[in-house]
Order: C-alpha cells, then structure tokens, then sequence
C-alpha cells in the first residue's frame, strides 16, 4: 500500500504574490510553507527507497517524517493569528497521520483485519484534511 500526500507545487513560490502585503506576513508564510513541504520530500524519499511487503516499515517511516513535520512546524515563530491557526492545524493533522500510520502498520504487522479497517480508514479520514489545509495556506499568503 502506498500512501501520497498532494502539497501544491505552488507552495514553494508562495509569497511572491504578497507585495502587497508586509514582509513578515511573507517570511512567515515562506518559513512554514518550507517547513511542509521539507515533510513531504521526507516522505516521499521514504516512500521511494523501497519498502517491506507489508508496507509496515513505509508506514512507520512517514509517521515518523509526520511527527517530525509537526515537531518542526511548531517551531516556527508565527506571530500572525492567521498563520498560527494554519500550523496549528497541520500539526494536528500531521499527528493524526503519524498515529494512524503506526496503527496501520502494528495491524499490518499483526495480520489484523479488523483493526487494518480502522486504522485504514483514520488515516484516510486524516489524510483528506491536508489539501483544504494547504489551500488555506495559499490562499492566505497569496491575498493581498
């Protein structure tokens, strides 16, 4: 099973847009952007350097770049209300996956079909949450 997460490619020239608006509304957008978009390379180097057959290790790898994501979001000094909801958001998000991922894999592990339904479904449940996450973003720190 291989999971992908969608961050728009536009998320990396985010703030080019702004000029309207105060620089440090635009380095922070960059600064958090940067951060996501880091977690998703992570992934997505996970994901490529193979994986177990049961997927179990992909699975705790990318829980383990999510709550890295997470930990490195709530790093960034946010001092716009707007950007701190947002990041708290996707951290919120990014360790619902974690947890999930790690579920999946320990039910994977276990040959537990039950409990691979249930941790099948809350990831996806999780997962469904970033691409209104991200556009929420963009269309922040894209506004004037």
């Amino acid at each position: 099973m291989r999971i992908q997460f969608t961050l728009a490619a536009a998320l990396v020239a985010l703030g080019l847009g702004a000029g309207g608006c105060g620089q440090n509304k635009i380095a922070e957008c960059n600064a958090l952007i940067e951060v996501i978009n880091k977690g998703v390379q992570s992934i997505d180097k996970g994901s490529k350097a193979g994986a177990d057959q049961g997927g179990s290790s992909e699975l705790k790898a990318m829980a383990d770049a999510m709550d890295k994501v997470a930990a490195d979001a709530a790093q960034v000094k946010l001092t716009t209300p707007e950007l701190q909801k947002f990041s708290g958001e996707y951290q919120a998000m990014a360790k619902d996956v974690a947890k999930a991922a790690r579920d999946l894999a320990a039910a994977a592990d276990a040959n537990d079909a039950e409990k691979t339904n249930t941790a099948q479904a809350a990831i996806e449940k999780a997962i469904k949450q970033e691409d209104p996450l991200v556009d929420n973003i963009n269309q922040f720190c894209q506004g004037n």
